[in-house]
């Protein structure tokens, strides 16, 4: 007897799901708590929950917590959740106007940039700007975070400006997670001697790597590359 084989939702679809339940159940709390009547909370009055028997006033005050503190709370922490894993996808960066130039760069066949010759070769799979960027991901620093959130604010405000700059050092650490310790990585005399300066972000991957996305100057608005980094015209 063959047993049909069940595929499991991806967590971001479940997240997505309870985020919607959660929203829904907090809005149906609410509304029942506004159509309370003092004659609901008589003392005498017990309200059955299955095989427990509650007082009213006992009720609508779990009622009550559960409608303005705790599913809330909850609703909260889904969405931060799912906001964090959302931005682990490439087109998650390319929907802001400023990261555009660098996503067209990275998908560029003819573009030599670091991030393109990783992408156009394989070398990252899936997800290429998280993880090479992995300090926005839930687990980065509560620096990273703030600036994720900052990011976002200008954004939607419309305070940016173009081209888009990072205001702390890249740290190698996204690019020592991957290559250190291969034997590739180990045949390169310079990496060896380097390793302590390397691993304290004293000296850059990026001095002997090149570029790894479109210079500023490429990225400003009416340089000779800007319509192209923007997927206006094409090479």
């Amino acid at each position: 007897m063959k047993l049909l084989a069940l595929e499991l939702p991806a967590l971001v679809t479940v997240v997505r799901v309870l985020g919607v339940i959660l929203g829904l159940l907090g809005v149906v709390l609410c509304l029942r708590l506004l159509r309370l009547k003092q004659a609901d909370l008589t003392s005498a009055r017990v309200v059955k929950l299955g095989f427990v028997a509650l007082p009213a006033v006992a009720f609508y005050k779990l009622l009550a917590f559960l409608g303005l503190f705790a599913v809330p709370v909850a609703a909260v922490g889904v969405a931060n959740y799912h906001v964090f894993e959302g931005t682990r996808e490439v087109n998650s960066c390319n929907q802001c106007h400023v990261m555009t130039p660098l996503v067209t760069d990275m998908r560029d066949p003819h573009s030599n940039t670091l991030a393109a010759r990783h992408f156009r070769n394989h070398w990252i799979p899936e997800q290429q700007c998280y993880h090479c960027h992995t300090d926005y991901g839930l687990n980065g620093t509560l620096e990273a975070k703030m600036d994720g959130y900052r990011h976002l604010a200008r954004y939607t405000t419309g305070t940016y400006k173009e081209p888009i700059v990072q205001r702390n050092v890249y740290s190698n650490s996204n690019c020592l997670k991957c290559h250190d310790g291969t034997p590739r990585y180990l045949t390169v005399s310079s990496h060896r001697t380097l390793a302590e300066r390397l691993q304290g972000n004293e000296v850059s991957c990026l001095n002997c790597h090149g570029w790894a996305h479109p210079t500023r100057a490429q990225r400003t608005p009416g340089s000779p590359d800007y319509n192209r980094l923007m997927g206006k015209e094409k090479r």
